[in-house]
């Protein structure tokens, strides 16, 4: 998947005289780590990405240089370092930090979590949380990151598309059943999509995690749907 995106990529920069290669490897790389796979070999992503051996070793060394990465008998892990990358753009929306009371008032006042997420490609990052119970192992923190179709707050902003962007999206894209209520099917995905962008809310009922059911609904700034605001509720208060 990684290297798929960073493949479609590859087209955009071509025509572009400023567009700097050596940085969009680096940044390649970087997003090849996972909690799935911490650990990658220099060969190992040499061929993941198709870049030369040579290139990956400078890359690898100056991540190491910065302090982003550390090697450990030929298998290379990202630092925590790479976390003040995330909080950089964390602490840059103006909405996160302004939207903290209102989520800890909703959260209070309706006894559920409540998140603001926005929409990255296919996959919704949630960027501020306010936690009135916590869901035991369905806890979920800023910065994480789910399959759009499987959430309600990728349903909302991915049906806030125009439909050509929305197509070009969806494209593709495999759908993997998290739990039996996972959107079986990309016909049942747009069907969904389509009743969404009518009634101007979304609703999870369990697809990424059993046990947790949850509803959103777009968050306007600026004149665009650029975020979803949700509430996350454990099925057994329901």
């Amino acid at each position: 998947m990684a290297e798929v995106e960073w493949r479609n990529a590859v087209s955009k920069r071509d025509s572009d005289d400023e567009f700097i290669p050596s940085l969009e490897k680096g940044l390649a790389v970087i997003e090849l780590f996972s909690s799935k796979q911490p650990e990658w070999t220099l060969s190992q992503i040499a061929r993941e990405l198709k870049i030369t051996p040579g290139s990956t070793r400078r890359i690898l060394r100056t991540l190491e240089v910065l302090g982003y990465a550390v090697a450990n008998e030929g298998r290379f892990r990202l630092t925590a370092r790479v976390l003040s990358l995330g909080f950089a753009y964390l602490s840059s929306l103006p909405f996160s930090e302004a939207a903290k009371p209102v989520l800890r008032e909703l959260a209070h006042r309706l006894s559920v979590n409540c998140i603001i997420a926005v929409l990255d490609e296919r996959e919704i990052v949630y960027v501020a949380r306010e936690t009135h119970k916590e869901f035991g192992h369905h806890y979920v923190h800023v910065g994480a990151r789910f399959p759009a179709y499987a959430t309600a707050p990728g349903k909302v902003l991915l049906a806030a598309l125009p439909p050509e962007e929305l197509e070009r999206r969806l494209e593709g894209w495999k759908i993997e059943a998290f739990t039996p209520n996972t959107v079986p099917s990309m016909d049942a995905l747009r069907a969904e999509l389509e009743e969404t962008r009518k009634r101007g809310w979304a609703i999870n009922n369990q697809e990424i995690f059993l046990g947790q059911r949850s509803i959103a609904i777009p968050l306007t700034i600026g004149g665009a749907q650029t975020a979803s605001i949700l509430a996350a509720v454990a099925s057994t208060l329901l």
